[in-house]
């Protein structure tokens, strides 16, 4: 097994057993409607990290590390420890960190696809959008959720909220653009 394939393992491995205590600690608090989320994000982070292996995909071990803090802190700070309820800023700073994380993350799988090097410019363009567009998905989905489940605490309370939460995105998609400008995430030796 490969330095690489080790490391992955040893990262799925950490984020598979901090998921499984999650659960248990969220059922023993009786949150079983966040074990849902809980569930269906481990989900996607597990089938993502299959089809990278099946297709031979790359993801930086750096950006693999941020993107599993960022759902850890979902999951742990803004369920497990109600800092989603509880504070006024857990949820800003997770989107700024989240937005971040997952452009940094979209880049990478995006330049897999490209034939040739991107300019700087292009680079940060690049990066900014996706993370727009992520940060535009997520909202979409808690505006759905919210519509089609009703919880007791919807994830948009307002449109302020939202457009808080857009200005975060914007600040870590504008923060990963400057990283991806001047470091090398991968190196496909154009």
């Amino acid at each position: 097994m490969t330095n690489h394939n080790s490391t992955i393992l040893k990262i799925t491995i950490f984020f598979i057993a901090s998921q499984i205590l999650l659960i248990i600690g969220l059922a023993g608090q009786g949150h079983f409607d966040y074990i849902r989320s809980i569930l269906v994000t481990a989900s996607l982070w597990l089938l993502y990290t299959f089809l990278e292996a099946r297709y031979g995909l790359y993801m930086n071990h750096y950006v693999r590390v941020v993107v599993v803090i960022s759902l850890l802190c979902d999951g742990f700070g803004g369920y497990y420890l109600n800092l989603y309820a509880t504070s006024v800023v857990f949820d800003k700073i997770l989107h700024v960190f989240g937005s971040y994380s997952f452009s940094l993350f979209a880049y990478i799988l995006v330049v897999q696809l490209l034939k040739y090097p991107l300019t700087r410019s292009f680079k940060f363009i690049l990066v900014v959008s996706l993370g727009l567009s992520i940060g535009a998905f997520y909202e979409i989905l808690e505006f759905l959720t919210d519509t089609i489940s009703h919880p007791p605490l919807p994830s948009q309370p307002s449109l302020l909220d939202t457009d808080l939460d857009m200005i975060g995105d914007l600040i870590g998609a504008t923060i990963a653009a400057v990283h991806a400008t001047y470091k090398t995430f991968i190196n496909l030796n154009f």
